[in-house]
């Protein structure tokens, strides 16, 4: 009996879909200037997209390979394994994309979204925030 290489495709997409989605939680790229902090920044929601379009590839890898069922090997696996590498790399890139914003407007990054988007009253809550996180996270120098 021949192997299922688009099944093991599938399967080694969706694994590595989650490792990158896991990568882009657990990694921050975002240095918030005169504080040790770091939080998820752009780069994080990049590869947090690159997981969930691994996600897809794995799904269609996964209906591929159940469509040879004279083959042996992973069939199921993959669509399910990147159904969950989908949701997980979508909902990362939010809370990276959110964590981003923050990053952004500590940084003072012009046209950041969270600047446009406050009124003043709101911007000074910020601002209190991000001093507090420099107060408590001093640069070590």
């Amino acid at each position: 009996m021949k192997k299922n290489v688009k099944g093991f495709i599938g399967l080694f997409a969706a694994i590595g879909a989650i490792v990158l989605a896991l990568a882009a939680l657990f990694f921050p790229t975002a240095h918030i200037t005169g504080s040790s902090l770091s939080l998820p920044g752009s780069m994080n929601v990049t590869m947090a997209l690159i997981a969930a379009g691994l996600g897809v590839l794995a799904i269609i890898f996964g209906i591929l390979a159940v469509r040879e069922p004279d083959k042996q090997g992973p069939r199921k696996a993959g669509i399910i394994v990147g159904v969950f590498a989908i949701l997980i790399g979508l909902g990362a890139a939010a809370f990276c994309g959110i964590f981003g914003m923050v990053a952004d407007y500590a940084n003072n990054v012009p046209g950041n979204t969270i600047s446009q988007s406050l009124d003043e009253s709101q911007k000074k809550e910020f601002d209190k925030l991000v001093e507090q996180i420099r107060t408590q996270f001093p640069e070590n120098k």
